[in-house]
């Protein structure tokens, strides 16, 4: 830690995972808050303008420059503004002083160096445009008319960080000196560095390249939200056209506490943790136990700002239910608030809490550069000091010891004992049978809850052991490694196959699949969907011995986490846990194999769930292109088409549990360990909990004969207008690509990266049709002849077709042309950086053994990276990509939106 002599300050922190590579920020403490009415929107503006054009960067050089290095845009060098900070990003391939020094230089550009020319502001206008494009929607719609009501009078009411359109395009340059002059101050920024590198490495040249930079004009005093403390209940109801779900949210602010710079501060946010997990950990049981009108909600408290403090509730559910999902969570607050809570719950919460620090200090020796500085970066832009995980384990460890229940109900009382809430209900717009509510409706139900009589809450029944005893291990049938990749593989007497690699990379951290053929591939038109349903059971993991909430509680200290689903062709259970916590996680995945079951209450869920993502589909331009899609490349399969209404409503639990036992019960098991743990304990462990399980009824070729599409020929294309009053237009162009198993797949990748740059570039630099562009190769996978080799994009409507139209004629001129010597050394550098990098990762290698012998994969084709991108020529990229793409297997997919008379933007009718 330290501060330079113009006041810029730095933190640097040795990290060498990965070795020889270092990420550096520069955090600037300024964002929209400090925008004038005058400038709405120019502090993220602001920001684009740092890569257009510096002292020492021409406009169109810095980028290149950097992917020269095998750097890649968005991944690698970004930024983002929000109303706090603005928060340049470096994540740099190499730790050569060279580097460091561009790096220094860079950021020394951005912080007082940038152009700022009338023509490179007046070219990046339309970009912006486009990136405020991409977040209008029905949520952006609400929120502007939220921001307005409740905030009124504070600066949330006008900036909302990317602007307002109209001041967008009008920005005079003058404007952006103003406040670049005023907040880019060097006693305003934080260089912060983690990676292989010491503090040696990095101070001489930040001094030299940073230490220089100088104030520019007086200083100005940062400015507030203005944010207000409540002092009524007030609520706002708002709809809109576009909304299905029904959503409400309830907040008190109170006034501002100190920032949490003293152990006694830090002990009162404790408390308010423990309080609100307490209460959320009930709401969960409500909604496992089908007695809640919603189907999520939680409540919190925390700092607003940094001025005031903000304790809330939140529930989303159907919108007819606003009334009931009101009066529940406020009855579930009131709970806690007149009766408190217990002892029993405060050691069940405070034993999660101090198993997740417990594994922090564990993982931090691990953690790579990118996770750590955008940990110190988060605390930085929140005034919060910078602990390591060691430090905030012994703090908790402290200040949890005798914590009595007493003082967590009273850290709520004080949180939400108040009835000064404002309400804000967001639904669709009103019908008939369910009309929307007035301001002064909601008020009502709200004083009826918060009058009515609350009970003390009951005590939940713990349950039991997850297994009733532990099952007897199977026996090992074969075994064999691959002595270059370090990879074992051992086949069980009962059919399991299991793939094993040692990585320490990450301290006791132990990655597990389990995958078993089934899924939408065995579906019919009558049962579709049932393999997502059956899915649930992963989902909310219960048997007929444990309901789900009491595996829950039995998991709460557990540092493991167990997900799964159902999908094309896979049920897949994966598991992240700690050796001591592994047997555990598996013991769960062996109850589940063996007994799952599936709640009512999980169905209920799933089946709002979908009806509420159905409707929103026909509004949805990604799953209009979705359908366009399904329809010509897939054939319109009814297994993989979107579900209806009737495909929801037809299914049953029973249906649905009897499709994952069969899979459960038969299906091939292919198991693969990853991680911090030896062959020997990881063999030992799959054959109690995997080997164990009955013999397998099938094998891993049981599905071949239905991986069959009966599809026309291409061209693949269509032209979709659909409703919405969003003005967002979807335009998606390419070809089918390779399958998962062809090596064409890795010259493919090459030719996508450049096509991403040369896009970039083109698209979205110069012409300016879309905020953001990529292009991207997927092998088919499950589906052989359905990868794609596509690029897509949200554009203006009147746009949709000539971004379809470019798209395509870069691809077919890339067919004809190739890419030129310095293009492909740049994607060479990039994807090699990336692989090297990413061959390092646990979850990488996951990706590659977890489906080695269901997919047929062979394991040879991993010993040649990352090498092996390095000896593509021209011509074998030109070539493969020309062999692709040909015109029966092009797509070309262009969504427009069409608004009509029943589709509304948001209205609201505040109190």
């Amino acid at each position: 830690y330290g501060t330079l002599e113009n006041g810029l300050k730095y933190v640097i922190r040795h990290n060498a995972n990965p070795p020889g590579r270092v990420a550096m920020y520069l955090h600037i403490r300024t964002g929209a808050l400090n925008e004038s009415d005058a400038q709405n929107g120019l502090a993220h503006f602001l920001e684009h303008m740092a890569f257009n054009g510096s002292t020492h960067f021409p406009p169109g050089k810095l980028l290149p420059l950097l992917g020269g290095l095998g750097m890649t845009f968005g991944a690698d060098t970004n930024a983002h503004t929000n109303f706090w900070e603005t928060l340049y990003k470096l994540n740099l391939p190499n730790t050569q002083p060279k580097t460091i020094e561009l790096a220094a230089k860079i950021f020394s550009d951005y912080a007082g160096g940038l152009s700022l020319s009338d023509t490179e502001i007046d070219s990046e206008r339309k970009i912006i445009l486009e990136e405020y494009r991409t977040r209008q929607g029905v949520g952006q719609r609400i929120w502007k008319q939220q921001a307005r009501d409740v905030f009124a009078g504070t600066k949330l009411a006008k900036h909302d960080i990317i602007g307002d359109a109209e001041q967008i395009k009008s920005f005079p340059p003058a404007r952006f000196r103003d406040y670049y002059d005023a907040w880019y101050r060097p006693e305003n920024m934080t260089l912060i560095v983690v990676g292989d590198v010491k503090p040696d490495d990095i101070l001489p040249v930040a001094k030299q390249w940073l230490g220089a930079l100088k104030a520019r004009s007086p200083a100005t005093q940062p400015q507030k939200a203005g944010i207000k403390v409540s002092t009524e209940p007030r609520a706002f109801v708002y709809t809109d056209g576009e909304q299905v779900n029904g959503s409400l949210d309830l907040t008190h602010i109170g006034p501002a506490e100190p920032l949490i710079t003293t152990v006694d501060l830090y002990r009162r946010s404790l408390l308010r943790s423990v309080a609100s997990g307490i209460v959320n950990r009930r709401l969960g049981n409500l909604i496992a136990a089908g007695k809640a009108p919603f189907r999520a909600a939680a409540t919190d408290i925390d700092t607003f700002f940094n001025e005031g403090t903000a304790s809330s509730g939140e529930a989303s559910g159907e919108p007819q239910d606003w009334k009931p999902m009101l009066t529940t969570l406020i009855t579930e607050i009131d709970r806690a608030v007149q009766h408190g809570v217990s002892d029993a719950e405060v050691q069940l919460i405070v034993r999660g809490i101090l198993a997740n620090a417990q594994q922090a200090v564990v993982a931090e020796k691990s953690r790579d550069s990118v996770a750590v500085i955008d940990s110190i970066a988060s605390d930085i832009g929140q005034d919060k000091p910078l602990m390591s995980a060691a430090q905030e384990l012994e703090l908790l460890k402290k200040l949890t010891t005798g914590l009595k229940a007493a003082e967590v109900s009273a850290a709520f009382d004080d949180a939400f004992g108040t009835k000064n809430y404002d309400y804000v209900l967001s639904m669709p717009l009103g019908k008939p049978e369910a009309p929307t509510p007035t301001p002064a409706e909601v008020l009502a139900a709200a004083d009826a809850a918060w009058s009515a009589k609350t009970e003390a809450p009951s005590a939940s029944d713990a349950g039991g052991d997850l297994l009733a005893a532990a099952p007897a291990a199977g026996t090992i049938a074969s075994e064999e490694t691959d002595k270059d990749l370090a990879v074992a593989t051992t086949t069980f007497a009962n059919g399991v196959v299991m793939h094993h690699k040692y990585s320490d990379y990450k301290k006791d951290e132990i990655l597990v699949t389990i995958n078993l053929p089934g899924g939408q591939l065995e579906e019919t038109a009558e049962n579709h969907g049932v393999s997502d349903l059956a899915g649930a059971i992963l989902d909310r993991p219960a048997t007929s011995r444990l309901t789900s909430t009491q595996i829950k509680d039995l998991l709460i200290a557990k540092n493991l986490t167990l997900a799964g689903d159902i999908g094309r062709d896979l049920m897949t259970i994966g598991i992240k846990a700690t050796n001591k916590d592994l047997p555990t996680a598996l013991q769960l995945g062996y109850a589940l194999l063996t007994d799952g079951k599936l709640e009512q209450s999980a169905v209920d869920d799933w089946k709002k769930q979908q009806l509420q993502a159905i409707a929103k589909q026909a509004r949805d331009p990604r799953a209009q292109l979705e359908l366009a899609r399904d329809l010509t490349l897939l054939g319109g399969d009814p297994r993989f088409m979107p579900l209806t209404p009737s495909n929801v409503q037809r299914l049953t639990r029973d249906q649905a549990e009897a499709w994952f036992k069969r899979i459960a019960g038969s299906a091939a098991i292919e198991v693969t360990v990853v991680g911090d743990i030896k062959q020997e304990e990881a063999t030992k462990l799959v054959a109690t909990y995997l080997g164990s399980l009955p013999k397998r009824g099938a094998n891993f070729e049981a599905l071949d004969s239905l991986r069959t599409l009966k599809r026309a020929s291409g061209p693949f294309e269509a032209n979709v207008v659909f409703d919405s009053v969003t003005p967002k237009a979807l335009a998606f162009a390419g070809f089918i690509g390779s399958d998962e198993n062809s090596l064409d797949r890795r010259p493919l990748s090459v030719a996508a990266e450049v096509m991403t740059n040369r896009m970039i570039d083109r698209i979205r630099e110069k012409e300016q049709l879309v905020y953001s562009i990529n292009a991207s190769s997927r092998p088919s996978r499950g589906l052989k002849g359905t990868g794609v080799f596509a690029a897509g994009s949200m554009t203006d409507p009147t746009n949709g077709t000539k971004l379809a139209d470019v798209v395509m004629e870069m691809f077919n001129d890339f067919a004809k042309t190739g890419p030129t010597d310095e293009e492909l050394a740049t994607a060479k550098k990039q994807i090699m950086t990336e692989v090297t990098t990413s061959m390092r990762e646990p979850d990488w290698w996951m990706v590659q053994l977890s489906e080695l012998t269901y997919r047929k994969r062979p394991i040879a084709d991993l010993k040649s990276l990352p090498g092996v991108f390095d000896t593509f020529t021209k011509e074998d990229v030109q070539g493969v990509f020309a062999k692709y793409l040909r015109p029966e297997t092009t797509l070309r997919f262009v969504v427009t939106p069409k608004s009509s008379a029943t589709t509304k933007p948001a209205t609201t009718r505040p109190s």
